[in-house]
């Protein structure tokens, strides 16, 4: 048996679980992109958040995970949205680190909705709402609490 989560259209649902993206997508320019994320916080969901700064530095926090991340995004002349940083988080007794790298596909469809992926282009596609994005930095405090609870004072950005 299947069941939708309460409030979803039945006729969207395979998008909830991923799709291929629509035949009539296209690739939003690298500039639109850019400006879509510089100078914007993300909200990734359960409790995690990032900022994307326009001189192409992020900072990151995870606070049900209580991790924290700090490193360089870019937008790619072929529209991929990249990021790569260093993520510390709590472990047993200590603080582990590790460097991480991710790049998001985008593409606009017939109707103008934008979709994105993390995985190669043959997808999984999913909507990508705006509405996930605010202006402004409401990541610092958090970070900075975050990194606090950690005993750490900074993560260092590597070149």
């Amino acid at each position: 048996m299947f069941f939708l989560p309460a409030g979803t259209d039945p006729a969207k649902a395979d998008t909830l679980f991923g799709s291929h993206v629509p035949k009539d997508a296209t690739t939003p320019h690298p500039a639109d992109l850019y400006r879509m994320f510089a100078g914007r916080t993300e909200n990734w969901g359960g409790g995690s958040y990032a900022y994307w700064a326009p001189d192409g530095t992020f900072w990151a926090v995870n606070e049900a995970d209580q991790s924290v991340g700090r490193g360089h995004w870019h937008v790619t002349t072929q529209s991929r949205m990249c990021y790569e940083g260093t993520w510390a988080w709590r472990q047993d007794f200590g603080v582990e680190t590790r460097r991480a790298r991710s790049c998001s596909f985008y593409r606009r469809d017939g109707a103008g909705e934008l979709w994105s992926t993390t995985e190669r282009m043959a997808g999984p596609w999913f909507p990508f709402s705006g509405t996930s994005l605010s202006s402004g930095n409401s990541v610092a405090e958090r970070y900075a609490a975050l990194l606090a609870t950690l005993g750490i004072s900074e993560l260092r950005l590597r070149e």
